[in-house]
């Protein structure tokens, strides 16, 4: 019997809630103890996810990270460790 994509995706989503449910009721202190460090990281992503769409160069940001955003990617090979350099080339 073949399923439908709908029925498929329907399928993997019920699990994904299942599996959802079933972490948050186990882990339920740690994730409430968690909640407002999530805020204010939740916030201040927004806030440079704004200044990125607007052009607005990060303050702190590494040369590394200067040089994979410029697009510059010699210069990042020699100013970025290997896994964050060879991650940048898959992405």
């Amino acid at each position: 019997m073949k399923l439908s994509e709908d029925a498929m995706l329907i399928a993997i989503a019920a699990g994904v809630v299942v599996i959802g449910a079933w972490y948050v009721t186990s882990n339920a202190g740690k994730i409430a103890s968690a909640i407002p460090g999530v805020i204010a990281d939740a916030g201040a992503g927004a806030v440079v996810g704004v200044g990125d769409i607007l052009g607005i160069p990060r303050t702190d940001e590494t040369e590394c990270e200067k040089a994979l955003r410029e697009g510059r990617t010699w210069d990042a090979s020699f100013a970025c460790p290997a896994g964050t350099f060879i991650g940048s080339i898959f992405q």
